[in-house]
């Protein structure tokens, strides 16, 4: 679960994965630095079984814009920025929501935006909504529309 740490875990809150079972993967999840340290950010390493095929999957969490969010952020792009260094000798795909504007929708770069541009320019990663999405809106909510960001 997302947000509760990959060795203690705790109530209340947190995401989760589906996989499909016919898929035949073998899945582990990868610790993070400290249960505090990593809250938000699920680690997976996904091999295939019988098979030599491996790929890192990240869901995270970026808190929403706030003066304590920023320090806490910087903290989730540090443990990203490992991640990605660690298994540089697998496929990444990072995904989540990352609470960043990057001007797909005309809307001015926030924070979170900036992080994100610099961490997918930083890691040669692709932002799939501005590539892909051809910066069309991606959800739907109830008053309006939300982007989501794939890297």
């Amino acid at each position: 679960m997302i947000g509760k740490g990959c060795v203690k875990w705790q109530k209340n809150g947190g995401g989760g994965l589906i996989v499909k079972n016919a898929l035949n993967w073998k899945l582990k999840e990868i610790c993070v630095g400290h249960e505090h340290e990593n809250e938000d950010i699920l680690v997976m390493r996904c091999k295939k079984v019988q098979a030599n095929e491996c790929i890192i999957l990240v869901v995270c969490y970026m808190t929403t814009m706030g003066p304590l969010s920023q320090e806490e952020n910087v903290k989730k792009y540090t443990i990203l920025e490992k991640v990605v260094q660690e298994f540089s000798r697998f496929p990444v795909i990072v995904m989540g929501d990352m609470n960043g504007h990057v001007v797909i929708l005309g809307e001015k770069v926030n924070e979170n935006g900036h992080k994100l541009i610099d961490f997918c320019k930083g890691n040669e990663f692709e932002n799939l909504n501005v590539t892909i999405g051809n910066g069309l809106h991606t959800y739907r909510v109830r008053n309006g529309k939300q982007q989501f960001t794939m890297c």
